[in-house]
């Protein structure tokens, strides 16, 4: 066995492939200070390569979990917006964003009035050629596209001004002084405004190719989308009234087999089955009133479809109004 392993250390030994690391270990052990300085300049190429690296590639900034925050409330009581989907593509250099607002000052429910809210953008790794076009889909929907984004944008920021006015806010009151009314000034127009960041470095954001598609066919395809997402909804509640129907049905044959058998019931057999059938009754007009309530959904549903029909019309015959697309702002 002894013999095999010196064998086998002989033919290692052997090997050329070893021959080039034999040299250069026999090399440093006979030149003692070139191979300090050798082991020097390797460090300090390493230490250089680092710091260059450092110095020329792009800053990458760390966002806060409030920052990458997909819903605010605006701080003068006016609504709030989520932002409900983030998706880029790479490829074609283009982020699409979904919105949805409520709006807190009306007394039905509705979204913010788009023409009420302004919209910003700043961009971390600034271009003049990166743009963003806001599109109202429905009362309280909203699609937002920008345009030719680099691959290394970093991030952008987005800010959403609410403008609608808030009667909670008006003051009738005399002011003391001049500084007061400016300080309340100063507060109310920070409290209309809220922030959304857009970064790689938040999962929210999905990567997907993303065709290049002009702001007219954008409109359509958003237009689309909803629609096939309101259908969904209406054939949802649709199915769900028949089975509250059905169910109702069951409650109504239980209800009518208790009434026969309470004709031979008496004494605390006769209440336990009285306490049934208004069990049953009560069961039957709540869902009644669920049936009430998806009926008045499936009105709304079919109000929107028609709102979306009528903006499908507008955008195909170029009558739709678009916003000026927004300039991009380096961010500070």
């Amino acid at each position: 066995m002894k013999d095999l392993l010196q064998e086998w250390a002989g033919k290692i030994t052997s090997n050329p492939i070893l021959i080039p690391f034999k040299w250069i270990r026999n090399w440093m052990e006979t030149n003692v200070i070139k191979r300090k300085i050798f082991i020097f300049l390797t460090m300090f190429s390493v230490w250089i390569s680092l710091l260059m690296g450092a110095m020329l590639s792009p800053q990458r900034q760390t966002f806060t979990e409030e920052q990458l925050k997909t819903k605010h409330i605006f701080r003068n009581g006016t609504g709030e917006i989520k932002l409900v989907s983030q998706e880029y593509s790479p490829k074609t250099g283009v982020i699409v964003l979904q919105f949805e607002t409520r709006d807190s000052t009306s007394p039905i429910a509705r979204g913010i009035d788009p023409k009420r809210l302004k919209w910003n953008l700043y961009a971390q790794q600034k271009s003049s050629k990166t743009t963003m076009d806001v599109v109202p889909i429905l009362d309280n929907k909203i699609s937002v596209i920008i345009r030719d984004v680099s691959k290394n944008f970093g991030a952008f920021a987005i800010d959403v001004t609410n403008n609608t006015v808030s009667t909670n806010l008006v003051d009738i009151e005399i002011s003391s002084s001049d500084e007061e009314v400016r300080v309340l000034q100063k507060n109310s127009d920070e409290d209309k405004v809220v922030q959304f960041y857009v970064t790689p470095q938040n999962s929210e954001l999905k990567t997907k190719t993303i065709k290049v598609v002009s702001r007219e066919e954008f409109t359509l395809q958003e237009i689309k989308r909803e629609r096939e997402f309101q259908k969904g909804q209406e054939a949802k509640i649709k199915a769900s009234i028949k089975q509250l129907q059905a169910s109702i049905e069951d409650d109504e044959s239980r209800k009518d087999s208790l009434s026969s058998e309470s004709k031979y019931l008496a004494g605390e057999d006769l209440e336990d089955n009285r306490r049934g059938i208004l069990l049953l009754d009560s069961n039957i007009e709540s869902k009644n009133q669920s049936i009430r309530v998806a009926s008045d959904n499936i009105e709304k549903i079919n109000l929107k479809l028609e709102t979306l029909d009528r903006k499908q019309r507008d955008v195909e015959n170029g009558t739709f109004e678009f916003s000026s697309p927004i300039e991009t702002v380096e961010m500070e």
